[in-house]
């Protein structure tokens, strides 16, 4: 698969995701306002990224010492 179909590929994929995350955070954007709302999102993806990370550190924890 070439590199243009890939990229055109993750492309369409963050626009559905995007819209997936207006769609199910609809109650937030009209509760209270765009930039809270967005601060709750990149906070949740923030902390998703960290515990991802330190499971990966713990699993690795071992190899370090090799």
């Amino acid at each position: 698969m070439s590199y243009a179909l890939k990229l055109a590929g993750a492309a369409i994929l963050f626009l559905v995701a995007g819209l997936l995350i207006l769609l199910l955070f609809e109650g937030i954007w009209t509760r209270v306002g765009l930039g809270a709302a967005v601060i709750v999102v990149v906070g949740g993806l923030l902390f998703f990224a960290w515990r991802t990370d330190k499971k990966a550190r713990e699993s690795r924890a071992g190899l370090d010492r090799i």
